[in-house]
């Protein structure tokens, strides 16, 4: 995303629009005060939504697919948690107070559940937990998505791929249509610095092809493209001003499992710094 040309596209559309509808000079004063503030990055978001959203979501969808859910569903790579504490608490999500602090938590709940699945662990409290924070977001229907029906043990690899990425895509559809553009970087943010988390968990077993597992490559490139479009929209959305930076580390920290192990109390550091 290029913020010269949505700053142009927006200052242009403002300009034609004013002036078209008064025609005076006060009009052609109000757009050039209106071009300034588009340019100074302070135009409302509601001028912006579209062209903010068609950038935005191509970059979402360059995230990375990654063979893992298939392996892990093949049997051909089998990962397991004994400890589950490096997760985060449930309890956690009783001190939440801000929007963005309760967007990035259900990103990491999302990845905590997805964990808890494949690795045959109740959901039961995650999704309670799920089920508050989405609602006071009002986002609750995103819970519609994450609940959907995985593929079964001997779907194609193809079919399993479809779904995880579909699952993605549709609660960052349903987020954008909803205006709700923000959340989905906060979430993404958040389930990223949570599988972080996973990687750095002592405990992690991964048996199989750990290398072309790709979980190194995938968390490379989801900090990757999160950290560009956050650049992008600090300008329109100051919350997130400082999210890319604060989850930049996660690249270099997570480069390999035995990295993201002797890396451990950074990376919880870096999660637990999202929620405060």
């Amino acid at each position: 995303m290029k913020r010269s040309i949505v700053s142009l596209l927006t200052a242009s559309a403002l300009i034609v629009g004013m002036v078209s509808c008064s025609g005076g000079k006060k009009a052609k004063e109000d757009a050039a005060k209106e071009e300034a503030a588009v340019i100074a990055g302070n135009v409302p978001k509601s001028l912006l939504t579209e062209e903010l959203k068609t950038e935005t979501i191509r970059l979402l969808n360059d995230m990375p697919e990654s063979d893992l859910p298939y392996r892990i569903s093949s049997g051909e790579v089998t990962i397991g948690v004994g400890n589950l504490k490096y997760m985060l608490p449930v309890a956690k999500a009783g001190e939440l107070t801000t929007p963005s602090q309760k967007a990035r938590a259900c990103g990491m709940y999302f990845s905590d559940y997805n964990v808890l699945i494949i690795t045959g662990q109740p959901t039961t409290e995650v999704e309670a937990v799920l089920t508050k924070l989405t609602a006071d977001l009002n986002i609750s229907y995103v819970m519609n998505t994450l609940k959907e029906a995985a593929p079964a043990k001997n779907a194609t690899k193809e079919d399993v791929q479809k779904f995880y990425a579909d699952q993605e895509n549709k609660i960052v559809k349903a987020l954008a249509d909803d205006d709700k553009l923000n959340l989905v970087i906060e979430l993404l943010a958040g389930a990223s610095a949570e599988y972080a988390c996973l990687m750095a968990n002592p405990s992690l077993v991964v048996k199989g092809d750990a290398t072309t597992a790709g979980l190194s490559e995938n968390m490379e490139r989801r900090v990757v493209v999160l950290g560009e479009i956050t650049a992008d929209l600090s300008e329109y959305y100051p919350e997130l001003g400082a999210l890319g930076t604060s989850i930049a580390p996660l690249k270099e920290k997570t480069a390999t499992i035995q990295t993201a192990r002797d890396a451990n109390a950074d990376i919880m550091a870096i999660r637990d710094g999202l929620l405060k």
